[in-house]
């Protein structure tokens, strides 16, 4: 089965991102190549684990709590918009500068998790909810441009208060998430 930890987002949020990505797509209308994410679907990533055989969840769910245990909920606030590759590949919605709490979080999340044969992510951890993905050359230039314009957003902050372990499965409707355990902070 297809796994990741992740902090869910709020309904406040999520109906402002959804508003946020109406603006880009009012001006990338006639542009194709860009998939929009569904704001339902968001949440924000701290270990993707991908095929795991599912003898090993419940010495994931003691890595994640013990990764938890001690931890105090915080806030974090998205205030940036940003692209990943030139031309854009991936359009994101991030923070203006990395969060202590929750660079920790996602730190020991990696390291309980590497005892158990995950590999450890090499790139520092970059906290953001994709917004798009981007196909095409044209549409990815087209994005950069008009990022641009919202480099700097003012969106409610989110509680983490709790990380959470989610089954992925893949159709041709887009992914289908299946909360497996909440850990609270």
């Amino acid at each position: 089965m297809r796994l990741f930890i992740a902090v869910d987002i709020n309904e406040e949020l999520r109906t402002a991102v959804a508003d946020l990505q109406k603006k880009f797509k009012d001006k990338t209308k006639k542009q194709t190549g860009i998939k929009w994410v569904n704001p339902k679907l968001m949440h924000l990533t701290l270990k993707f684990l991908g095929e795991t055989d599912e003898g090993k969840i419940d010495d994931i769910n003691t890595a994640v709590e013990i990764a938890c245990k001690d931890k105090q909920p915080f806030e974090f606030n998205f205030a940036k918009v940003g692209t990943f590759s030139r031309p854009a590949r991936v359009l994101w919605l991030g923070s203006e500068k990395q969060n202590e709490n929750l660079a920790n979080l996602a730190r020991d999340i990696e390291d309980t998790l590497e005892s158990l044969g995950f590999e450890k992510e090499q790139r520092e951890f970059n906290a953001h909810l994709t917004l798009a993905r981007i196909k095409d050359h044209s549409a990815g230039r087209l994005i950069q441009q008009i990022a641009g314009d919202f480099a700097k957003v003012n969106l409610p902050p989110i509680s983490v208060n709790s990380a959470c372990l989610y089954k992925s499965q893949l159709t041709p409707d887009g992914p289908v998430y299946t909360l497996l355990n909440e850990f609270k902070i």
